[in-house]
C-alpha cells in the first residue's frame, strides 16, 4: 500500500512538473515577444529624443556646444548605440518579410477613440498590350481607409475598417472592409464573428500598408477578390513543447465571392502556420473546401475547393516570399449579383503563385523583385505572365515612396489594378 501511495505521488509530482514545463515555456515566448516590442518603442522614442535636443540647440544657437559635447562622448557609447540602431533596423525588416504576428487577435491593443488612417496614392503610366479599358492612366487614390481595432473588455474585442477609394470610383457597396467581434477564449484561442481576411495564405492577408509590390500577386484577385468574407473563426497558437510556435485558423464563411450569402451553403477553411527562429523561417499550409454557383442552366461540379502553400525567410539583408496555390476555378467575378467568368467551365482547375525577393541596401532603401503567374483565369481562359522590379524609400515610420515597373504578357482581370508598366506609390499610415 506505501508502494503503490509513492508511486502515486511520483507520478502527481511529474505530471505537475511537465504542467509547469509548459506554461513555462509559453510565458517565455510571451516575454520574449514583448521585450521586443519594448526595445522597438524604446528605440523610437531615442530617436525622438535626439532629434528634439537637437532642434532646441539649434534654436538656441548652440550648435558649435553641442558639436563639443558630442565630440567629448566616450568611442563606445556611440559604438553602442549605431549597434542598437543596427539590430532594431534588421529586427524591423525581418518581422516585415516574415510578419510573426500576421492574423493576430486585438487583445494586445486597447481600443481608443482615435482610428488609424492609411492613405495611398498612384501614378500610373504605360499600358500593357491589349488592356481594353482594364487600364486607369495618370492619377489615382488607391487607398483611403480608416480602422478602429482594440479591445473593449477584458475577454472582447472588435474591429471596423471602412474605405473610402471605392465610393470615388462609383462602387459605394464596398465602403465596410472588417466589422468583427471577437472573444478571447484563453491565451491561445480567440473566436471571431462577422466580416474581415479571410485566412488563406500570406498575400491574402498581408497589409497594403506593408506589402512591397503595389499590388497582391495576380492569384489573389481571383481566388480571393476583396480578400473579406463573413462567417465565424477560432484561431490562436500552440506555444508548448513540441509544437510551439505554431498559429492555426479554422473557419466557416459565406464563401460566395461577396459579402451577401447567394448559395445556402458554407466554405470551410483551415490554415496552420509553424515560425522558426533559426533560422528566420515561417511555413504555412492552407485549405478550402466548399461549394460555388454555377452559371444558369449550368449543370455538374460546382465544387470551389482550394489548397496552398507558402513560406517566408529571412537571412541578413536579403528576404525571400513563395507562394502557390490552385483548385477550382471561380465562376464568378467580385459583385453583390453574381457575375459568371466567360471561361469557366464546371470542374475545370487553376492555378497560381509568386516568388518575391527583396534586398535591405540601408535602413531606409530596399530593392526587390517579384514573378507572379496564374494559369487558365476564368475570364479568358489564357495564362498571365508577369515580372516586376522595384525600389521603396521610407521617409520615416509612418511614410514611403516606391517605384516600380512590370513585364507582363496579357491582361488580367477582377480585382487587378495591374495592368500597366509603371507605377509610382507614395503611402502614408498614421
Amino acid at each position: 500500500m506505501k508502494v503503490t501511495l509513492t508511486l502515486l505521488l511520483l507520478a502527481l509530482a511529474s505530471v505537475s512538473a511537465n504542467a509547469q514545463q509548459h506554461d513555462s515555456a509559453a510565458r517565455l515566448v510571451e516575454l520574449e515577444r514583448k521585450l521586443d516590442q519594448a526595445a522597438r518603442q524604446l528605440e523610437q522614442l531615442n530617436d525622438t529624443v535626439l532629434s528634439l535636443r537637437a532642434e532646441i540647440a539649434g534654436i538656441k544657437g548652440g550648435h558649435a556646444k553641442e558639436e563639443t559635447k558630442a565630440d567629448s562622448q566616450p568611442v563606445s557609447a556611440s559604438f553602442a548605440t549605431k549597434t542598437t540602431q543596427k539590430e532594431a533596423a534588421q529586427r524591423e525588416f525581418t518581422d516585415r518579410l516574415i510578419a510573426p504576428e500576421m492574423g493576430a487577435s486585438e487583445r494586445e491593443e486597447t481600443l481608443q477613440a482615435r482610428p488609424e488612417i492609411f492613405i495611398q496614392s498612384r501614378y500610373s503610366a504605360l499600358p500593357i498590350r491589349n488592356t481594353n479599358g482594364e487600364f486607369e492612366p495618370n492619377f489615382s487614390m488607391t487607398r483611403i481607409e480608416t480602422r478602429w481595432a482594440g479591445k473593449v473588455l477584458e475577454r472582447i474585442g472588435a474591429g471596423l475598417e471602412i474605405q473610402f477609394h471605392p465610393a470615388l470610383d462609383g462602387s459605394s457597396e464596398e465602403l465596410v472592409n472588417d466589422a468583427f467581434i471577437e472573444y478571447y477564449l484563453n491565451d491561445h484561442a480567440t473566436i471571431r464573428v462577422g466580416q474581415y481576411i479571410k485566412p488563406f495564405g500570406f498575400d491574402i492577408q498581408q497589409s497594403s500598408a506593408l506589402r512591397e509590390s503595389p499590388e497582391r500577386g495576380i492569384f489573389a484577385g481571383y481566388f480571393f477578390p476583396g480578400q473579406r468574407d463573413r462567417g465565424v473563426m477560432l484561431f490562436g497558437d500552440l506555444n508548448f513543447t513540441p509544437v510551439k510556435n505554431v498559429h492555426y485558423f479554422v473557419g466557416a464563411f459565406n464563401g460566395n465571392r461577396f459579402f451577401a450569402d447567394n448559395n445556402r451553403q458554407a466554405n470551410y477553411v483551415l490554415r496552420l502556420r509553424k515560425l522558426f527562429d533559426r533560422p528566420k523561417l515561417a511555413i504555412g499550409v492552407s485549405a478550402q473546401r466548399g461549394k460555388q454557383n454555377l452559371p444558369p442552366g449550368g449543370t455538374g461540379n460546382n465544387d470551389e475547393n482550394l489548397i496552398g502553400v507558402d513560406f517566408q525567410y529571412v537571412r541578413g539583408r536579403f528576404g525571400l516570399r513563395g507562394e502557390w496555390m490552385a483548385g477550382n476555378t471561380p465562376s464568378t467575378l467580385l459583385g453583390i449579383q453574381p457575375d459568371f467568368a466567360q471561361a469557366f467551365r464546371p470542374g475545370a482547375k487553376s492555378a497560381g503563385g509568386a516568388l518575391f525577393a527583396t534586398w535591405r541596401l540601408t535602413n531606409k532603401d530596399h530593392v526587390y523583385a517579384r514573378y507572379d503567374e496564374f494559369n487558365r483565369d476564368p475570364v479568358k481562359g489564357y495564362n498571365v505572365r508577369a515580372f516586376n522590379f522595384g525600389y521603396l524609400r521610407y521617409l520615416g515610420e509612418m511614410t514611403r515612396i516606391g517605384v516600380d515597373y512590370q513585364f507582363k504578357n496579357r491582361p488580367s482581370f477582377n480585382d487587378d489594378a495591374m495592368n500597366g508598366r509603371f507605377h509610382i506609390n507614395w503611402s502614408i499610415e498614421f
